[in-house]
């Protein structure tokens, strides 16, 4: 499943194979749960939003673990009921891999058309940050990636 608000991204992950669920959506977590006969294991989250945040972990079924890899700017308020039944909350810092497995492994599974990091990404001009940060927060693009300039030898 894939959550989101900007249609244009729900669309590609429907492509992907995800079943599209409208972020807004009023009952978002109970929709998730009846999905998935009592709930998710996992859940990730890259919005850092309280609400969105407070939704996923609802949707978790019993011990169900959420995943939170999005930088938290402000306070995150959990709801009363979020954390019960075994239910739990981890931040992910830089994927918590060993980059030197972690990179050949999506290397090849990209190889082998398993992994379409490239249609999920758009690259940018350093210099275009803010540009970058617009299209992502309009929902133009999913992974904004920045590029350093080269310097001239």
């Amino acid at each position: 499943m894939a959550v989101d608000r900007h249609p244009e991204r729900l669309a590609l992950a429907e492509r992907f194979g995800a079943l599209p669920l409208y972020a807004e959506e009023s009952g978002l977590p109970e929709r998730v749960r009846r999905l998935t006969d009592g709930g998710t294991r996992y859940a990730l989250d890259t919005t850092a939003s309280p609400s969105l945040v407070n939704d996923a972990l609802r949707a978790l079924r019993p011990t169900g673990r959420l995943g939170l890899v999005a930088r938290l700017h402000t306070p995150l308020p959990l709801e009363p009921g979020t954390l019960d039944r075994g239910r739990g909350i981890r931040h992910i810092c830089e994927g918590d891999a060993v980059p030197g497995l972690l990179i050949p492994r999506l290397t090849a599974l990209w190889q082998a058309g398993l992994f379409p990091f490239d249609q999920l990404i758009r690259t940018y001009p350093l210099a275009d940050v803010d540009e970058a940060e617009r299209d992502c927060e309009a929902g133009r693009v999913v992974k904004p990636v920045l590029l350093p300039e080269r310097r001239k030898r």
